[in-house]
């Protein structure tokens, strides 16, 4: 089930950062790394557009059908007329804009980018909204749900009022103990599903107590994880809870989050899979094929895009098929003599009870209760049910925080973190070296112990995982300085944090003891890494 691929006369020369589906047709636009804009009418495979810029297009999202927007590596923002060609820019960030998308409630268009700043551009003039992710923040992904944003910082998810981003209320940061490499709002309810670095998944919404967390990867026959990036999450818009998750090794899953189910699996693509999107009925996945930049040094596949039919009655047949055969919940199963129209239920614990048993006595067989109905009743949500030795569930406010994460070397940025010879280090220089033709790119990394200040350097070929730490900053409220260097903190709980020393930092130092000796009301930025903790930062909020 790999589904057409579309062709093209030109085909793309550089790896596809996105597809979308328009919201009333099934045209699809497409952006990439070859700094282009692209809109085809998947129905005719007919190329109905395409744009040349002159930066990489890193993301690209539909106004309507007449108008899209897209994000580019220096950082500008531009429209596109879709029937012309014509395009002119909304906006520009200091840094590469990663992230785009539209929001129809306010008109407004919300970008993030590599400067630290989530913008909200009104489409209608030259208004911009900011907020301020922070220094060295990189925005991995961002949806939009209504009036609500949902930013990938990190391993946490920030949420933003769009009628108030210019930070009148403060931001609500939920941690999900996972780097995040993608976020994807739910389509019937408000909740959200984010995929990680290390392979796993973790929805949240308010119809599932505390969320959950799986791994999209079960064990392998040694009884090992196999750690592979989810690089892309789509929420079908006409199945409540069924959404597919795309990763770095190719496979395409669907899954039935409200039952923590798995559906199937696609024929497994030649690339990684990079964007997913569903057209406006639900009937139609687009699945792009493409090497990452990261792994441009590997890979020598042409990007390319499927489309595959993913509706419901596709899924059920593939669930009763073959998936139902490959992974093995109801046994082998010879499924070609049931109707078109039959689905898998458990309503009849007796039927139930020959599909584990002996499935073969069905054939012309079943109890009063089926006979009356005329044919087997059978539901898609018990066709394959996902275990919990197989996908380690895991409540997420039982979920514990692990010290480090797993991230390719060839993903890891300047201003990024590394553990180097088991220290936690902000890169401060990162060079990429090629060893030979057919060889691994190496990546060699200078970094700064974020506590103790010393210089430490590594090289790990390109497509290796390093250990990340996971680093958090909190602020605390200053309320006590004692004789013997320890600090008293004020935490939002009410309580106090009594266990840290004054930094050794001299400025720092000094600015913490004048402030306090003057009277002034002081809120201190605590850094923490891998057990450890050091306050790296002051805020001054006046006189007591």
């Amino acid at each position: 089930m790999s589904g057409n691929c579309l062709n093209f006369e030109e085909p793309i020369k550089d790896a596809i950062t996105r597809v979308r589906f328009a919201p009333e047709s099934n045209n699809l636009l497409i952006s990439s790394w070859d700094s282009s804009i692209r809109l085809v009418d998947v129905e005719s495979s007919e190329l109905r557009l395409e744009v040349q810029t002159e930066a990489a297009v890193l993301d690209c999202c539909f106004q309507n059908e007449s108008v899209a927007f897209s994000a580019g590596s220096d950082g500008s923002v531009f429209r596109y007329d879709l029937h012309s060609g014509a395009y002119d820019i909304v906006g520009k960030h200091e840094d590469s804009a990663t992230c785009i998308e539209y929001s129809p409630e306010t008109g407004k268009v919300i970008t993030a980018g590599w400067d630290g700043n989530v913008v909200a551009w009104d489409s209608r003039s030259a208004k911009a909204s900011h907020a301020f992710v922070g220094s060295n923040s990189h925005v991995e992904s961002i949806s939009l749900c209504g009036f609500e944003l949902l930013a990938a910082i990190g391993s946490s998810v920030r949420k933003y009022d769009l009628r108030k981003l210019n930070g009148t209320i403060q931001a609500e940061d939920l941690s999900m103990n996972k780097w995040i490499r993608c976020l994807s709002s739910m389509a019937f309810q408000k909740g959200f599903a984010v995929g990680s670095l290390d392979g796993h998944v973790t929805l949240q919404s308010h119809s599932v107590e505390k969320g959950y967390t799986f791994r999209c990867v079960p064990k392998s026959t040694k009884g090992k994880y196999h750690l592979v990036a989810v690089n892309d999450i789509a929420f079908s818009p006409s199945l409540p809870g069924v959404f597919v998750t795309g990763d770095n090794e190719g496979h395409v899953i669907a899954w039935d989050g409200s039952n923590r189910k798995r559906l199937l699996e696609l024929t497994r693509y030649p690339n990684s899979v990079a964007s997913l999107s569903y057209n406006h009925t639900g009937e139609l996945l687009a699945v792009s094929s493409t090497y990452t930049y990261q792994e441009a040094y590997e890979m020598e596949n042409q990007p390319q895009i499927f489309i595959q039919e993913l509706g419901e009655s596709n899924l059920k047949s593939a669930a009763v098929g073959g998936s139902a055969r490959r992974y093995g919940q109801l046994g082998s199963i010879d499924s070609s003599w049931l109707p078109s129209f039959c689905l898998i239920t458990v309503d009849c614990i007796f039927c139930l009870m020959l599909m584990v048993k002996d499935f073969h006595l069905l054939k012309g067989f079943c109890c009063e209760g089926c006979a009356r109905l005329g044919f087997l009743k059978f539901s898609l949500s018990n066709a394959i049910t996902m275990s919990d030795e197989e996908h380690q569930f895991e409540s997420k406010a039982d979920a514990g925080a692990s010290k480090t994460f797993p991230q390719q070397a060839g993903t890891i940025r300047k201003n990024g973190y590394i553990v180097i010879k088991n220290r936690p280090c902000k890169v401060v220089e990162v060079s990429t070296s090629k060893t030979g033709k057919h060889g691994h790119a190496k990546c060699n990394f200078v970094g700064i112990d974020i506590f103790n200040g010393k210089k430490l350097e590594d090289i790990v070929p390109s497509s290796h995982n390093c250990d990340v730490p996971h680093v958090t900053r909190t602020d605390y409220q200053l309320l006590d300085i004692t004789e013997d260097g320890f600090v008293s903190l004020l935490t939002d709980s009410g309580d106090t944090k009594d266990d840290l020393k004054l930094p050794t930092d001299e400025a720092l130092l000094k600015q913490i003891k004048d402030g306090f000796a003057e009277g002034k009301d002081l809120i201190v930025s605590v850094q923490c890494a891998m057990g450890e903790e050091q306050i790296c930062g002051l805020k001054d909020i006046g006189p007591k």
